[in-house]
């Protein structure tokens, strides 16, 4: 996966919004998953993934529904913001005990 940006956590935060309560954390780990194919696919290839974009976490977000973006004062927005931060940071965690 591309480097993240605020516009990524932004994006992916909308499309988690989309999803029930319990269900959030498995879709912003599969927004990760979609990002990482994706940039892969550009790297080897050289050009964007069909399905998951760019290999940005935005360009993965940007092939799901959204929900329309929000203040990050709004509650919702907020806990949507931190399940996508937590998830890129158990995931990063993860990866770093690997090598």
């Amino acid at each position: 996966m591309r480097a993240v940006l605020t516009a990524d956590l932004v994006c992916a935060a909308r499309v988690v919004m989309t999803a029930p309560r319990l269900r959030q954390a498995s879709v912003a780990h599969s927004l990760i998953v979609e990002a990482e194919t994706a940039d892969w696919h550009r790297r080897t290839y050289g050009e964007l993934h069909p399905h998951f974009g760019d290999g940005t976490l935005a360009g993965a977000a940007r092939n799901g529904d959204m929900a329309e973006e929000r203040t990050v004062c709004d509650a919702e927005f907020a806990s949507a913001l931190m399940v996508v931060l937590q998830t890129i940071l158990r995931r990063s965690t993860r990866q770093g005990s690997r090598e």
